[in-house]
């Protein structure tokens, strides 16, 4: 469904195929999590690159045709026809985010994201207490110089490109760390808490307000209906999206008002949960 709205830039799909990871590993010890986690996060495809191109000078990576997908897909949303639009995004979109996601790293970054973050759950380090944020601290500074490192190194003239291509994905899991550590130890402050308390609902239907922004905000922006994308600049466009926001943000509150999950979390959670006899669905957390 989000894939249908939103051309090229489903991430849904690399999510779901990296998320099915976690299974087997859920009873791995955390030390094995952190090894694996640190496997992907390594980006060993791209080393495999760089070896095959230092020892074959002239060796290029193979093709996935992420350009020709791409202006295909910008072909097909120029039509202002929506069903050849969708199909179109179900059909070659599907590939190009894929493609894209190969030939970026971010296909063996998120399972490396994923499992860090299954660890820092196990560990409690998300817990409000002194100890965690030392460790949040400490990470918040590591990130920083991290960023700063990466962002140099891979601005090196002459680098090749699955070495830029690591250095590019390690500076963006250390940016990424400096948002997270950044917003935890934040929320230790009151006056943090509540200026983001409207949040907590949007994130409990997360699934949700994640489809539902790429249907608004094609309905709005793109040929096949009100077609305003060449008419709104950067200011007009985040007024837009913090206009869509706002309302989500009002949906959120009234519907869990009335229901225990968002809509398509309650879909999602009868498609994955099974209740016979005395097993039932967990309680959502």
């Amino acid at each position: 469904m989000n894939a249908a709205f939103f051309p090229g830039g489903d991430v849904l799909l690399t999510f779901s195929l990296a998320g099915l990871l976690l299974v087997p590993c859920r009873r791995l010890k955390t030390s094995s999590l952190v090894a694996l986690s640190l496997f992907f996060l390594a980006q060993p495809l791209e080393w495999a690159y760089a070896a095959v191109q230092w020892m074959h000078p002239g060796w290029v990576p193979p093709s996935l045709s992420v350009a020709e997908s791409y202006a295909s897909l910008k072909s097909a949303v120029d039509t202002g026809n929506f069903w050849v639009m969708a199909w179109e995004n179900l059909t070659t979109g599907q590939w190009a985010s894929l493609a894209w996601g190969i030939e970026a790293g971010r296909l063996m970054q998120a399972p490396g994201l994923f499992l860090l973050g299954f660890v820092l759950g196990r560990q409690d380090f998300f817990l409000q207490n002194d100890g965690t944020a030392v460790f949040w601290t400490r990470g918040l500074l590591f990130s920083l110089a991290g960023t700063c490192a990466f962002y140099v190194v891979m601005c090196l003239p002459g680098l090749p490109g699955p070495v830029h291509t690591v250095f590019n994905m390690w500076h963006n899991v250390c940016f990424t760390g400096v948002w997270v550590a950044g917003f935890v130890l934040l929320y230790r402050l009151e006056y943090f808490r509540k200026a983001t308390a409207p949040l907590l609902t949007y994130g409990r239907m997360s699934l949700t307000n994640y489809v539902s922004q790429s249907v608004i905000g094609s309905l709005i922006f793109f040929p096949y209906a009100l077609g305003m994308a060449p008419y709104c600049g950067y200011l007009v466009s985040f007024a837009v999206g913090f206009a869509a926001m706002t309302g989500q943000i009002w949906f959120c509150r009234w519907w869990l008002e009335r229901h225990r999950y968002g809509v398509l979390e309650g879909l999602w959670h009868r498609a994955t949960w099974l209740a016979a006899g005395k097993v039932s669905a967990p309680e959502h957390r």
